[in-house]
């Protein structure tokens, strides 16, 4: 089963126009994430908040999705991908309307809740490609799917820029990105099949399996398959989260960056990403093997980060930023393929879903570590990320190196 993809009975459209779609669903949805981020907390501090309290309202996000992301890929194995990504998407485009909507504090948590809870789209887009996929495409697909979406990073950010200067700028920015998430909405209603997952439906519906689903998701996984994978995916996830939290503010204190200058990088960064994920599946037919390009890819963000944090001038830290983009946009399609090529069909998207509470955990710590690291020096988020990266690397060499212990 795991050697071809699975199929959609009953469906009219063919794997490719599949993949179209949800390529476009997922530059949609970055591009709505992408206007509001930057603004999030430029309106959280207007509010009245502090520092600290806008960094939980920060982590808040990521702390709930740490929560929900295996539940909702653990729902969609049950019911089929289709439904979990409708409701996801309207869920998620409500809840950007009551973001922009808020003039206090209290509403703009209940908004991020709601956000935290229902946006995996991201994760049952994915779902959906392992599902029409073959294996020896995945890396392939997933490097497309992930340069496609990045590519909403690229004018998402300055186009929110722009949008959020007009009157009742933020109002407006949070509308046009619910507006994008009901347009994904439609397209999966009009044209993801309905049937995701036959295999995780059956299992699913069997007598046998009630328990299962009664107990613990974390229970459930098979550890001493996938903890050395998750460990790595963390501390390759937090060395780039704890470095990017803090971007705009270590440009501006380390070389004066005015906001113009620092959208600017913010778009190249795009740029580069993106053009990385459309290689990403040639690398990996050079490669062969997932876990050594994981190892590599490591190894080069670590470089990347270190460069970055020892930048003496603009220009060199432009440079640095090129590996920075490569090594994560590698690592993330190759830390998928070796997690997903260590799973039964009907893990797929409990596993996936898990694999992103991994990040939602990075992603909820370091905007606190960051600001506690920066207060200490301005280095001290990049070297932080550093050391992070290097002990990835290092969990990453041990992997690559079983896997060519057992191939002999």
């Amino acid at each position: 089963m795991q050697g071809s993809a699975l199929s959609y009975p009953g469906s009219t459209m063919g794997t490719v126009s599949t993949h179209r779609i949800i390529y476009f669903m997922g530059f949609l949805d970055l591009l709505g994430v992408s206007l509001i981020l930057p603004l999030i907390l430029p309106v959280v501090n207007s509010l009245g908040a502090s520092h600290i309290t806008a960094g939980c309202i920060t982590s808040l996000y990521g702390a709930i999705q740490l929560l929900s992301s295996p539940l909702a890929g653990w729902w969609s194995d049950g019911i089929g991908r289709r439904p979990v990504l409708l409701v996801c998407t309207l869920a998620t485009a409500l809840s950007y309307v009551l973001l922009g909507a808020s003039s206090s504090l209290l509403v703009i948590v209940i908004a991020r809740v709601i956000a935290g809870v229902f946006k995996h789209s991201q994760t049952m887009c994915r779902a959906v490609l392992v599902d029409v996929t073959r294996v020896q495409d995945r890396s392939h697909v997933f490097g497309t799917f992930n340069a496609t979406s990045s590519m909403g990073f690229i004018v998402g950010p300055m186009l929110g820029g722009h949008l959020s200067e007009l009157h009742n700028g933020f109002t407006v920015v949070c509308n046009l990105a619910a507006a994008l998430f009901i347009v994904d909405f439609v397209l999966c209603w009009l044209f993801i099949p309905e049937k995701a997952n036959n295999q995780s439906r059956v299992e699913a519906k069997t007598p046998t399996n009630q328990p299962r689903q009664s107990r613990s998701l974390i229970h459930d996984i098979e550890w001493s398959i996938f903890w050395d994978v998750f460990l790595i995916r963390f501390f390759l996830s937090f060395s780039s989260l704890v470095y990017r939290s803090n971007f705009s503010l270590l440009i501006k204190e380390n070389f004066g960056a005015s906001p113009k200058v620092i959208g600017y990088l913010i778009s190249f960064q795009g740029i580069i990403s993106a053009t990385a994920g459309f290689l990403t599946g040639r690398v990996s037919k050079l490669y062969h093997n997932s876990s050594q390009e994981l190892f590599h890819s490591s190894i080069l963000l670590c470089l990347a980060l270190f460069g970055l944090t020892v930048a003496p001038s603009l220009p060199f830290l432009l440079i640095c930023l090129v590996p920075l983009c490569i090594s994560t946009a590698v690592i993330r399609v190759s830390s998928t393929a070796v997690t997903i090529g260590r799973c039964r069909p009907s893990q797929v998207g409990s596993i996936t879903g898990f694999g992103q509470s991994i990040a939602s955990v990075a992603r909820m710590v370091t905007p606190i570590v960051a600001g506690a690291a920066q207060q200490t020096s301005l280095y001290g988020p990049g070297l932080i990320g550093t050391v992070a990266a290097a002990v990835g690397a290092t969990f990453a060499g041990f992997v690559s190196r079983e896997v060519k212990l057992k191939e002999l």
